[in-house]
Order: structure tokens, then sequence, then C-alpha cells
């Protein structure tokens, strides 16, 4: 995790924080003992000559920025409270340092800026949020009350679009809570109340009091004398809020039945989407460090500092204090970088965060700030949305936004690659319900598939007066859909400077395939310690699909299915998670060769892949250019070719005018280039390279260069079957 985010240790915040009488001090309490002391003290200090010009009332009413100079530290109490400021926020000061003040232009308060560069194109910059503070302190434990008055606030305003304590729990076989009073597991049936909260949490190492559950005849469990901090902290959560039943993934799953414990993961969407609230831990890196605020974990102490007692200055604000968004606590914690808390998090509909810094709110139509309680709470529809951390539950009813969700879900990792199919299977099982009304939307071992009624039209589409949803759910099944679907294209980022050349050195060879899962989904891929990964679908609304006939082939203890006549019962079993092995697909191919090039081209200048084969490829009619596909993949290096398959799935032409009035005919293939791997019961198995597009035009005159490029194309298919994993 980050170190911003980390609590202070006591000599850190001795140089960090300041009192109102400028003594470098570890920020108090909010207690009205320690406020009045503030305050006596305020009175016989005095500010620098630079910090009175300062007038916050003129900045917050323009556009001007001010800069400011942060000079008497030890004297200022302004400059001791701006310097603390950027210090929390691991801004480290030179005597170069430049700062600028200004208003927050998507909000109240004022920015605090550090200019780090200058480059007009490349603009970079620090920034601190400078708040009125509230008349009450944060203190350094979680104030219940507050909490219980959002809560109430958003069961009266929102009703059952954010809580719905009426729902059947018998929607997931075998649910199971703790029982924070009698404190065992007990089974949902058995629940005197039908609300419970669940947990989001970082599991870290291995505890030793993360075992040892009993099973008793009756089917309940006691659970271990000891149990993880996280877990004890939440427990009183639980209680203290008024609430007895809490579910936790690492007691309330069957681990030792495999099949339960299956399909109570491929239900963990539906778990966390009606728990009354998700408590989340992000703070700290394992489940030992507890939250922040409960009980031996104390927040982050606030810098601040009371302005109402100095000398009449009438353009100083009474007091202010340093503003920390909840996405930038969120965002610098080791919880958002996990694979499994992606899911957790986004699915639920009310989240109470707890971050080393405050405690926060947000249901699906209000965000509750600790920090800023004295202003109530911030409206999704009168607040710049960038203040809410979370997308609200709309978002699964737009089918195309599950690309935006995979490539949130690519950003984060996990502790064992086989997990990454399960740790989004509910986020995938949302979008399969909420689409259901909009031309739906399937998944093949979380490949997205999109009927072509809806697949290139606006998200809020619904079917035409007489056309039945099953109409347009028949369009799923089509050999077409699938064919589209396998075309999603993958583009490796490389990361920032930032990672040391050593480390980058020593990951240079890292295949950035999951090997447990089909090289033909995006789920067999991930980021790299040196390249991120984002995925797209490339498919265009105009294109013809090629004849293919593809055939699901599963393990030996299970029948192959041909997509033709069984899709519906392929995507049934998917969806319960039996994914095929293999597609064996059959369709028109041609040879092709690609050679690394250090060369590049306008696009690429550090060097790429192109094509030697077939020889129409590399001709300037059809615009040869140098391209990527996934690090190492292939051995890179000058002179090495390697023999490839394509396997063509689109195809497509129109005309278009041109400035002469001579018609010329716009033509393009799109394709799969996939690679020998195996040789196996006789046939070769292919692996997925990359996807790849390619547009020429064709005029219509036969004295022309490229009339005849088409048929030249034409003459280097051929029909084959390929068994591609």
């Amino acid at each position: 995790m980050d170190d911003v985010s980390k609590p202070l240790d006591s000599q850190q915040s001795k140089r960090s924080e300041v009192d109102a009488s400028g003594a470098l001090a570890q920020v108090e309490d909010g207690s009205p003992a320690a406020s009045a002391k503030k305050s006596a003290a305020a009175m016989s200090v005095q500010y620098c000559d630079d910090c009175m010009r300062i007038d916050f009332d003129k900045l917050e009413r323009s556009r001007e920025e001010m800069p400011i100079l942060i000079a008497n530290v030890e004297t200022c109490p302004m400059c001791a409270f701006l310097h603390a400021a950027l210090v929390r926020q691991g801004i480290k000061l030179s005597n170069e340092a430049n700062i600028k003040l200004s208003r927050n232009p998507f909000g109240q308060g004022w920015n605090l800026v550090e200019v780090c560069s200058r480059d007009r194109w490349h603009p970079e910059w620090r920034c601190v949020s400078l708040q009125i503070a509230s008349d009450l302190w944060r203190p350094r434990l979680v104030d219940y009350g507050f909490i219980a008055k959002w809560l109430d606030d958003c069961v009266k305003c929102h009703g059952d679009r954010c809580f719905n304590n009426r729902l059947d729990l018998g929607l997931v076989p075998g649910l199971q809570f703790i029982d924070c009073i009698a404190r065992r597991i007990i089974q949902a049936s058995e629940a005197v109340d039908k609300a419970y909260l669940t947990l989001s949490y970082v599991w870290g190492a291995p505890s030793g009091s993360t075992s040892g559950i009993v099973e008793d005849k009756d089917s309940v469990s006691t659970l271990p004398i000891r149990l993880p901090r996280v877990v004890e902290d939440s427990i009183r959560v639980v209680k203290e809020l008024g609430f007895r039943y809490l579910w936790v993934d690492r007691y309330c799953i069957p681990q030792a039945d495999k099949r339960a414990k299956h399909t109570q993961i491929q239900l963990m969407g539906t778990i966390y989407a009606r728990s009354a609230i998700t408590i989340i831990a992000a703070g700290g890196g394992d489940a030992e460090y507890g939250l922040p605020g409960v009980d031996a974990r104390a927040r982050n102490p606030q810098v601040r500092i009371d302005l109402e007692s100095v000398g009449g200055n009438l353009r100083l604000p009474p007091s202010l204090m340093v503003y920390r968004l909840p996405q930038d606590d969120v965002q610098s914690s080791l919880w958002s970088t996990r694979g499994w808390t992606y899911q957790e998090a986004l699915l639920s509909k009310r989240r109470l965060v707890f971050t080393d810094n405050q405690v926060f709110f947000e249901c699906q139509h209000m965000l509750y700030e600790e920090s800023l309680t004295a202003s109530g709470p911030s409206s999704r529809q009168t607040v710049y949305s960038a203040n809410f951390v979370f997308p609200t539950l709309a978002v699964f009813k737009k089918s195309y936004s599950v690309w935006e969700r995979i490539n949130e879900f690519l950003k984060r990792t996990l502790s064992f690659e086989h997990d990454a199919l399960d740790a989004i299977s509910g986020i995938l099982n949302m979008y399969r319900t909420e689409c259901s009304e909009h031309g739906g939307i399937a998944f093949l071992c979380g490949m997205p598939l999109f009927p072509k009624l809806s697949v290139h039209q606006s998200d809020d589409i619904t079917p035409k007066r007489g056309e039945s949803e099953r109409q347009w759910h028949s369009s799923l099944y089509e050999t077409s859909v699938l064919i589209e679907g396998l075309l999603w294209d993958g583009h490796w980022v490389e990361k920032p400077i930032g990672v040391p050349k050593a480390e980058l050195s020593s990951t240079k060879l890292e295949r950035p395939r999951r090997s447990e899962f089909p090289s033909w989904t995006w789920v067999g891929w991930k980021g790299t310690s040196r390249y991120a990964l984002e995925v797209m679908s490339i498919s265009e609304s105009i294109s013809k699909t090629s004849k293919c006939a593809i055939r699901a082939v599963y393990e030996e203890c299970q029948t192959d299915m041909d997509w033709d006549k069984d899709a519906e019962q392929i995507l049934e079993k998917s969806a319960l998670g039996l994914n095929p092995r293999f597609l064996d697909i059959k369709g028109t191919c041609f040879d092709a060769s690609l050679a690394w090039s250090e060369t590049g081209d306008w696009e690429i200048d550090t060097g790429g892949w192109v094509y030697t084969k077939p020889l129409v490829f590399s001709s300037s009619l059809l615009g040869s250019r140098t391209f990527r596909i996934p690090p190492n993949t292939l051995e890179e290096g000058e002179g090495k070719v390697h023999e490839l398959v394509a396997l063509l799935l689109l195809y497509d032409w129109d005309t278009e005018p041109c400035l002469d009035v001579i018609s010329r005919r716009t033509h393009s293939i799109d394709f799969l280039l996939v690679q020998p791997v195996e040789y196996s019961a006789g046939r070769w198995v292919y692996e997925r390279v990359t996807c790849d597009k390619i547009t020429w035009y064709v005029e219509s005159r036969p004295d022309s260069p490229n009339y005849s490029l088409s048929q030249q194309l034409g003459a280097i298919f051929e029909e084959r079957e390929l068994r591609l994993r």
C-alpha cells in the first residue's frame, strides 16, 4: 500500500503536524479541552506577512492562482499548517518548490497545488484539497452515532432502491452467516432477521486464527477462539449498528465441499448485492490490520488549524482542514489492487468504507463523509461525479459497459491466476440478468457475446413493438455472434518508467498468458510487471461473418457440442462454470508468417512485427506497417520468422465516393492469428496470438495497380479445421 495511506508514527507526526500555536507537535484529538486550548493559543500568535496576504475570500470568487511561500514553518502557524498538509500527502518540499493556491473548480474549498512541470503539453502537478473544518473534530475512534444517522437517512430517503430487507435468502443454497451475538456460524434459514452485513477485505498471509472450525451434528459451526482482527472488528461494527449477522467468505463458504463451494462462489454477486451493508476494510494489507477507528487501530490524526481569533483578519475562514477525497484513500489502498475485492464492492448497494483517514458511507444515491458531516451528504445528482468512489448498479443495464468493468478488473492482481474467472463471475452474472430486457448478453468462459440486434446500437435500446424477447435472445445463439465475440482486441501498454530497470529486466520474459484458461478468451491473458492489458471489441456493424462451423470440446467425461445446434446449452453450462477446453473451428484460413523489425514506422517507433507471408500483405498498396502482439508471445530478434495460421472471421466491402467521381470499393478482412503449440492425438493444437484487420481499396478501372488485389487474396484462402485452446 502507498505510504501516504499508512498511519504516521509518532516521530513523523511530530515533524509534520501542527497546532495553532505554531509548535511542531502531533495534532490533538477533538475534545472540547483541546479545542479551547487551540483557540486560546491562536490569540497569542503572529502570522508571517506572506500568509497575511492570502485572501481566501477573493480566491473563492475568482479563477486566479496565488503563489504561496512556505518560509516560516517554525514561527508561523499558517506556514506550518500548509507544510503539514503537503507532507501528509507525501509531497516533499524543496527550495525550488512552486506552490500555488486556488479555488476548487469542482466544489467547495481550495486547492494547494505543487507544480512539478511547466511543460505545455505534459504539465504535472500534485494537489492537496483544503476545506473549512466542521465544528466537530474527527475523533481517533469511530462515532457510531454518525453512521447510524447515515443509514437511517438512506432508508428514509431511498427505501428499497438501496436496501430491501424482504428478499428471499433461499436464492443462495446453503447460505450461512456468523451470528455475532452467539459467535457461531448458522444456516441463513435459522436467522431471526433477514438483514445481514458482508465483509470485503484483503486476506494477506495465512494466519493461524483462520482454521479450526469445528462442525457440529446440527450443521452449526463454532468459530475459532481467536479471529483475525478485521473479522473481530467487523463483528463489533455489526453489533454497534444494531444488526446481528455477518457474512465472511473464509468462514461462511464451505471449504471442504467442492461443489457447494463452487456454487457459492458463483453466487457471491448475489450475496453482496443482497446484504444490508458491505464493510470495506481499505486500510492495511492483511486481515490482522483491522478496521481503523474501531478498536486498537486508530486513524491518522487530522491536519487542521483554527483561524477565527487571528487579529480580525476577515479574509481568513474560521478554520481549515486538509480534505482527502474518499476515492484517493481507496485508490491508494492495497485493497483496491486485489482482484476479488473488485466485484465485492461493485455489486454491493451500500458500502461502509474504513480507511486510515476516515469512514465514509456510499449508497446508490448519496455519499456521506465523516470529514464533511456538518455539510451533509453529497448527492449523485448535484455533486461532481468524480467525488463518488463506486458506480451505481445502473451500469449493468448497459451491455457494452462490460468492457469497462473487465478493464478495471484487469488492473488488479490475484494470488492465484486460476481464480480469474470466479473473481469476476458475479459481475458477469449481474450483466446477464440486468441486460435480459435489452437484447441480452452472454458469456463463454468470460468472453462477452452480444446479440446481433443490439450489438451496435445504443445501450438503452429495447425491443420494438411486436418483437418478442425470445426473438432477441435467439440471436445470441447464432454462430455469427460467437465469431464476432472471438474478435476482441488486446493492447499491452507499457507501465510508467517509475519501475526500476533491474526489476524490468528480470521480468523481460514474463508471458502474459493464464494457461489455466483458453487463449481465445480475454480471461486467458493478463498484464505483467511491465505491461498493463486493456481489451475491447473491434467488431463492426457492416461486417459480414465468415462461414464457420464451431464445436465446443469438453473434458473426456463430457459430451462435445456443436454451436450451431447446442449454443443455448453451451452457454448455460458456461454460466455454471463448465467451459469447453477447446474450440474446433472449421473455416477459411491462410498461412501467414511474422518477422521482427527494429525499424518501426510512424505509429511504432521502437520496432514491431511485419508480415513476410502472404506477400500481398507486405505490398505498399495495403499500407505495409509494423504492429504489436502480446509481449514475449513470440521470440523477438532481427531475422526471427514465425509461421502462423490466420483464421478469417469477418470480411467487409462498401462503395465510397472519390474526388474524381470514379468509384472505389473498400475491402477489409478481420482474422485471428494463431500459432501451433502442441501436437496431440494426430493433430496440432493452436493458441491465439492476436487479431488483425487488413484494409485496402479497389478502384473500378482495370488498369489500376490495386484492381486485382482481392483476387490475389482470394487465391490464398483455403478451408481448414483448427483446434484452438
